[in-house]
């Protein structure tokens, strides 16, 4: 999300609070000099908070929240998340029972967004990544399957592919979930989940979708992240051609464009008439690319009209930053504001394709850039969402705002599209209502993982497809139970999706911008 976009912020906020003298935005500062890194950076993170989290109103003054107080944990990480997890937990959405914004389902009391680490998001920003390369989802409680593999990783040398079942993780089979009703405290769970993105190697027994059994032995290794991961047409009856493509990160535009730019041009070369846009695991990432997706899909009569706009915390608006102004300089009276232009961003058609109707094939684990995407073309044209709800992100960072050495990020600001809709925190749910009293039109259905991308009889491409041949969408309930074959034990589809959420959690969920003003 950003204006000038891909918030990438590259600069040091080390000695924000270090200083007695400095009394930061808020009052009651310390009265002593911080004399550890860790103390500068919690004093530090407590300040940027209170100056431009987009919730910050409801922290207290410096001397009643205390950021220093947060000592347990074996690393300055753990201690910074702490901190992070305390004051995300004090805002309140009406919406949610007056739960905070960042609640997180899966472990009440730590944020949902914000969160600091070592580099390793702005890296996968980059297209660059250093893990095993394919990612993997419980279909049931005994039945874990390879979800999608990334072009030219360990996992894609090795022979790996959508829709490949795991039988046994490093010699053990004892892989199920026992525990359908707490499956992410599950033993079998956690030993997988550990065993996949805790280490450096790991041994894989696989049946594989082409049939057979095999062993594979992965090294994680760097690579370039391709976000395209299949795209195809299919032709239909009436004269119908559908576009399908599988996008699965928001990498910089100078990575993504290219690909998009090929799709596209592929696409108007074939006449397609309907656009399938598979954004099923994807996390999100840059804002420009997310814009420049949306200048693709929409129809040429909407260039020059509102895409969206972007609405900052209160202290931004009100050219209250100090803190951020030293760091990125000024920006100049009511550059936050959302009535300035450099706010508003609006269409402008792109590449050769004019289709009228897009369809998203949508789960738990579209967020963010993924979700503006969407949002930003509901009012333009006929959008179509297939699948889970989605994650529930329509807040972004600024990226790459380093505290001693650590990414921090925490949101700072809004966007929301032509017809003034946003605040989707509770996510985008296919058929569903939003938050403003509309409905997201599509289909409630399972994500089927028992099928290669681009297979006509994957479930949610099948719905798709079925909609552009018929004008209406299979018979089949979108809120099934997903039942074991071999046990019976059976897990729902609210549980099913919420799951391969929390087994997804350590992948990119966000959106990003770049700004910076004049020293």
């Amino acid at each position: 999300m950003r204006k000038l976009f891909y918030l990438i912020l590259i600069f040091s906020v080390g000695g924000v609070a270090a200083c007695k003298k400095d009394k930061g935005p808020g009052n009651n500062s310390p009265t002593d000099s911080a004399t550890t890194k860790l103390q500068i950076s919690q004093d530090s993170i407590y300040y940027y908070a209170k100056e431009i989290y987009y919730w910050n109103s409801f922290l207290p003054d410096y001397k009643t929240f205390n950021p220093r107080q947060y000592t347990n944990g074996s690393t300055d990480i753990d201690k910074l998340t702490a901190e992070i997890d305390a004051y995300t937990q004090l805002s309140k959405n009406p919406l949610n029972g007056n739960r905070p914004y960042e609640y997180d389902d899966f472990n009440p009391g730590s944020s949902k967004y914000s969160f600091i680490d070592d580099g390793t998001t702005n890296t996968e920003l980059n297209a660059s990544k250093g893990d095993y390369g394919f990612n993997y989802f419980y279909n049931t409680v005994d039945d874990i399957r390879v979800s999608l593999v990334y072009a030219g990783s360990p996992a894609a040398k090795a022979g790996l592919t959508r829709g490949d079942q795991i039988i046994a993780v490093n010699g053990s089979t004892a892989i199920n979930i026992t525990n359908s009703n707490d499956p992410v405290n599950d033993a079998g769970y956690k030993f997988v989940y550990n065993a996949v993105n805790n280490t450096s190697t790991v041994a894989l027994q696989v049946k594989k979708l082409s049939g057979g059994t095999v062993t594979v032995n992965l090294n994680a290794q760097n690579y370039t992240l391709n976000p395209l991961i299949y795209s195809n047409t299919y032709s239909l009856t009436g004269g119908k051609v559908a576009g399908y493509f599988v996008f699965n990160n928001f990498t910089s535009p100078e990575v993504a464009q290219p690909k998009l730019d090929s799709v596209f041009s592929a696409f108007a070369a074939k006449g397609v008439t309907d656009l399938i846009v598979d954004l099923r695991y994807n996390g999100g990432g840059d804002v420009r690319t997310s814009t420049y997706l949306s200048n693709l899909i929409v129809p040429a009569s909407a260039s020059g009209s509102v895409m969206n706009t972007t609405y900052w915390t209160a202290n931004l608006q009100n050219d209250n930053y100090p803190n951020l102004k030293k760091n990125l300089g000024d920006f100049g009276p009511g550059y936050f504001k959302p009535t300035n232009a450099a706010q508003i961003e609006k269409f402008a058609k792109a590449g050769g394709l004019n289709v009228s109707r897009v369809f998203f094939l949508v789960t738990g684990n579209t967020a963010s850039a993924s979700e503006l995407t969407i949002n930003n073309l509901r009012p333009k044209m006929d959008v179509q969402m297939i699948g889970q709800p989605t994650y529930g992100k329509p807040v972004g960072f600024l990226s790459n705002l380093i505290i001693k050495g650590q990414y921090f990020y925490t949101p700072e600001f809004e966007i929301k599209n032509s017809a003034n809709e946003g605040g989707y925190y509770l996510g985008m749910e296919p058929g569903g209502p939003t938050p403003n009293g509309g409905i997201y039109t599509g289909k409630l259905d399972d994500d089927d993982l028992t099928r290669a991308f681009g297979d006509q009889n994957e479930g949610l491409l099948n719905d798709a497809l079925t909609y552009i041949k018929t004008n209406a969408y299979p018979q089949n309930t979108g809120k099934q139970t997903v039942q074991s074959l071999s046990t019976g034990r059976t897990m729902t589809s609210v549980q099913r999706n919420t799951l391969s959420v929390k087994t997804n959690s350590h992948r990119l969920h966000g959106m990003y911008i770049s700004i910076k003003g004049k020293k």
